[in-house]
């Protein structure tokens, strides 16, 4: 095969002005694909590449009259040991072919854009769904942090049968059976003052199974009155 430089001076000779330039800037992109290492002188990328400089597009070098641009495609590849078929890779991007066949390089630039979104919103969905379910729960704290967004584990996956047995678990009947408080800690205490369950127990459950705050407000105060019994009876 003919040097890329000797076909490049041959083709020049027979042809218009125009196509000269033409000739010049698919050489030229044939030089820097040489320069940079890549072995890809298909007509797919060196036509890309030449549209979004004003050259032929890939349909122009697949016609018949695009012959002596293929052939100098060809020359630089044969010299460089590059190939003129693209490789198909596997990629993350199903729709790479058909975007590299849009020809207005403004156009492909806007769908490669939107489809990097797409996989971008697909990432962060399966990471979400990975995590599980969440609820935020927005209710007031208190005035110093009523702006504040808690996310609490989602009670939606519970039967009902699960939810009456935790809220019987920290009922008042329960409570009173058994002869146990609580504190505003979310604490329960048996007679002699021994805690059974540590802090966040009332608490926890009432969250899990969605109590508003009066019943917990209700309960400190019942805990409140218990544990003054207590401390009564303690200090006689």
């Amino acid at each position: 095969m003919m040097h890329p430089d000797d076909l490049l001076a041959q083709l020049k000779k027979t042809a218009t002005l125009r196509k000269q330039k033409t000739l010049d800037l698919i050489y030229e992109i044939c030089r820097e694909q040489y320069e940079r290492g890549s072995r890809d002188f298909s007509v797919a990328t060196i036509a890309r590449i030449a549209g979004d400089r004003g050259g032929p597009s890939k349909g122009a070098i697949h016609n018949k009259t695009g012959d002596d641009y293929k052939g100098l495609i060809k020359a630089w590849a044969e010299h460089t040991g590059g190939v003129t078929r693209k490789v198909r890779q596997v990629s993350e991007n199903p729709y790479a072919a058909l975007i590299d066949k849009i020809e207005n390089p403004a156009l492909r630039s806007m769908m490669n854009g939107i489809l990097a979104e797409n996989r971008r919103m697909r990432r962060e969905i399966t990471l979400l769904k990975a995590e599980g379910n969440r609820v935020i729960d927005m209710r007031p704290r208190g005035a110093e942090s009523c702006e504040t967004v808690q996310i609490l584990p989602a009670s939606m996956g519970l039967y009902p049968s699960e939810v009456e047995a935790l809220r019987h678990a920290i009922s008042d009947r329960l409570l009173q059976d058994e002869g146990w408080t609580t504190d505003v800690e979310g604490r329960v205490r048996n007679e002699a003052g021994r805690v059974i369950f540590k802090p966040g127990y009332v608490t926890a459950i009432r969250k899990i199974i969605g109590d508003g705050e009066a019943s917990a407000s209700k309960s400190a105060q019942q805990i409140s009155a218990g544990k003054d019994g207590l401390d009564a009876l303690a200090s006689e």
